[in-house]
């Protein structure tokens, strides 16, 4: 934490980033996850993407972690590449899930690629085992 004066800063995430592409670019997004709202789809991001949860809470999961809760006040964070991003649920039943992102976009590619039904299943394999949906 850093203190001067009246000023306050504290660290809220630290991670090591993989590599940025010259000429990638940056975008900072408010996610607004409506009361008890699904999200989006399984999808990966073309660059990494650094999160705060401003308000809610919210199910997340990513390929290979164990899917987790991340509350209001916490900060989180995503590789990008070829890394999946299965779940961002609203798990509040009555209220809205917000959160502020900062996407670090690769050149030439769009952000946000949805997977497929066919990729998904391929795929499942590299999900946490608690988050599976076909057992082999």
């Amino acid at each position: 934490m850093l203190a001067a004066g009246s000023v306050k800063i504290s660290d809220l995430l630290s991670v090591t980033p993989p590599s940025i592409a010259a000429g990638a670019h940056a975008m900072t997004q408010m996610v607004e996850l409506p009361p008890a709202d699904a999200g989006l789809a399984p999808h990966r991001h073309s660059g990494p993407v650094f999160g705060y949860v401003l308000e809610g809470r919210m199910l997340f999961e990513l390929e290979g972690e164990e899917p987790r809760e991340i509350v209001a006040g916490e900060a989180f964070w995503e590789p990008g590449g070829d890394v999946v991003h299965y779940q961002m649920v609203n798990l509040e039943e009555n209220t809205w899930t917000r959160f502020l992102a900062v996407c670090i976009c690769a050149p030439g590619v769009q952000m946000i690629t949805m997977l497929d039904s066919d990729e998904i299943t391929a795929r499942d394999h590299l999900r946490h085992p608690s988050a599976r949906r076909h057992r082999s």
